[in-house]
């Protein structure tokens, strides 16, 4: 077989390379990003599952816009792009945390006072066994002070070594003096927060715990039975009222949508280019895009180590993002689309597609299949930097990161992507999917598995493609032969809103709070058990639905636009997993563009 370029699809090629290429070394990375400004995983689930929400209503939405006026497309298409990049790199100056050597939270003990306490001078031959504790008010910002307290949770008398002492020292209102004792009366509602000066992390830890697994918890003292909580806590609920953390929330959003309904709508496009009759190439531009990703991905993880301490600097990435969105514009200005007419039948035929439903089945599997790739998607790369952690290998996890990338473009993504429309062609779509949800099943089973984060790099070069990349492709390449004339936009903005957009969110949320409650293994170890539970009803609602099919014969679909999209064949009679999205290119063709 005799390859040669087809130079009319250079563009499209170009564009899908460095419109991926800008997002390698970015979107791997966004949660990771938001884990080192201090964002935990429970808050980032929450903000991640808003955002498919917005782009499951903004790809439609957008979709509908090109589609009633096909003369902007390009327009729109590049002014999305310029907003994804523009949002990602905005990122680039916040603030982060100073990179200085910090001590663990102290978890500190909480006394209950008295309405009136005495105020004594400290002697060391007092009968009281004390400890010098640093304390401070938890209704107030006033300083700390050092006093002398027992081992009891509830407290009515506190020494100190000051000579002078005076109630306002230490932050309590003067009630009366009695035989030269103070006695004052603390702040109304409060608790004394405290720990000892003295604490030694070594020989201590079991009295007091300290470290970061314990730092969103309470702990009650099986010596005294007060209630430690971290300082953390504090610090941590400040954080999500400051700018920074807002600014993220509203950047990763605006990106983060831009970027989805940018990567549907140039789907459309693609489609748009290749014409009917070339549909069947669609794999063969979108691998483009694969190797894209995985070289910045590679070349930007690569970079960010080898610049940074273990206090990661993201910047060769965003300008590695700025260089190929640049490039990529200039191949969107040269892209040749053909004219097409808006539609003229006020969605009349959209909505009978959408009403038939072995459609509406189709695109809830979609949906199932977003929610695993969501939960891959944000919390892969979290689980593999708490291994990191484990296994001492925070130096490399840059580096690390981008060569699973690259593992999934080079190996699962580009093989998958190129060979997709032969696949579906002898599979169909419905034994397709099933495939898919089971290999989802065998991923995240063995991904929870691994010991050390290099064992990653294995696993997603093989099980990559089977699940994300012949998926995708399916969703896509269905949605493209199902859409009436004039739609094409709007159906893939309907049904890529389903999958990463109600399935995104889903993931996202649903994964955030298991990864919480469960931590990383014990999460992907639930989900592969619900993605074979889902594999396994598809099975049965695929043969389900074919019996149907034979027995009635004919199914009536009204309207022209649906039939020619629908064809009713005879010798298949399993409409939902008919033939690939088009027809593949002749096997005696002696040369084949690509």
């Amino acid at each position: 077989m005799k390859f040669k370029i087809d130079k009319g699809l250079l563009p499209i090629k170009i564009h899908f390379f460095f419109f991926f290429a800008a997002l390698g070394p970015l979107l791997p990375q966004m949660n990771v990003f938001g884990r080192q400004l201090g964002v935990s995983p429970a808050v980032m689930g929450l903000v991640t599952a808003v955002l498919p929400l917005l782009w499951a209503v903004a790809k439609p939405l957008f979709g509908y816009v090109v589609d009633f006026w096909p003369s902007k497309r390009k327009v729109v298409f590049i002014f999305l792009i310029i907003i994804m990049t523009g949002s990602y790199c905005g990122l680039w100056f916040l603030p982060m945390p100073e990179d200085t050597e910090k001590p663990e939270p102290l978890l500190e003990s909480v006394y209950k006072l008295n309405d009136t306490v005495y105020i004594k001078t400290y002697r060391n031959n007092t009968d009281a066994i004390l400890d010098k504790y640093i304390c401070h008010w938890n209704c107030t910002t006033d300083n700390n002070f050092q006093v002398y307290l027992s081992n009891s949770t509830y407290i009515n008398t506190m020494y100190t070594d000051t000579r002078n002492i005076s109630c306002s020292l230490l932050h309590m209102s003067l009630d009366e003096v009695r035989q030269g004792e103070l006695i004052c009366i603390p702040k109304n509602d409060c608790n004394l927060l405290c720990y000892e000066e003295s604490l030694d992390f070594n020989k201590n830890r079991s009295e007091r715990e300290v470290g970061s697994s314990k730092a969103n918890s309470l702990d009650v003292s099986e010596k005294d039975g007060s209630i430690k909580i971290p300082k953390a806590v504090e610090s941590q609920g400040s954080f999500y009222m400051t700018v920074t953390f807002w600014a993220f929330v509203v950047l990763m959003c605006i990106g983060t949508v831009a970027f989805n309904v940018a990567n549907c709508i140039g789907d459309a496009v693609c489609f748009d280019v290749l014409g009917s009759d070339r549909g069947s190439k669609y794999g063969a531009q979108r691998a483009w895009g694969t190797a894209g990703y995985g070289i910045t991905a590679l070349l930007g993880g690569w970079l960010v180590d080898a610049l940074s301490d273990k206090h990661k600097d993201f910047t060769p990435a965003f300008i590695i993002a700025i260089v190929a969105t640049v490039i990529d514009l200039g191949a969107c200005r040269r892209l040749n689309l053909p004219s097409l007419s808006s539609p003229d039948d006020s969605g009349k035929a959209l909505r009978k597609v959408l009403r038939i439903p072995r459609v509406l089945v189709f695109i809830t599997f979609a949906v199932v299949a977003g929610t695993f790739d969501s939960f891959i998607i944000y919390y892969m790369f979290w689980f593999l930097e708490e291994l990191a952690e484990e296994t001492n290998s925070v130096a490399k996890i840059k580096l690390i990161e981008g060569v699973v990338v690259a593992a999934q473009s080079f190996i699962g993504e580009l093989l998958f992507f190129f060979f997709s429309g032969t696949i579906i062609k002898r599979w169909g779509y419905g034994t397709t999917i099933t495939f898919c949800l089971f290999c989802y099943s065998v991923r995240l089973a063995l991904i929870s598995f691994i010991q050390h984060p290099w064992h990653l790099v294995f696993i997603e070069g093989v099980m990559q493609g089977p699940t994300y990349a012949l998926c995708y492709s399916a969703i896509v390449g269905y949605a493209a032969r199902v859409a009436p004339d004039g739609y094409s936009a709007t159906v893939q903005g309907i049904v890529a809103g389903m999958d990463d957009g109600l399935g995104f969110a889903l993931g996202s949320l649903v994964g955030g709070q298991l990864y919480n409650y469960s931590g990383g293994r014990g999460s992907f170890r639930v989900l592969s058990g619900v993605a074979l539970v889902a594999a396994a009803a598809h099975a049965l609602l695929f043969a389900f639905v074919t019996r149907n099919d034979k027995e009635q014969k004919s199914i009536e679909i009204p309207t022209p636009e649906v039939e020619k999209m629908l064809p009713q064949e005879q010798n298949f009679n399993n409409a939902i997993y008919r033939d690939t999205v088009v027809p593949l290119a002749d096997g005696n063709q002696k040369s084949e563009n690509r």
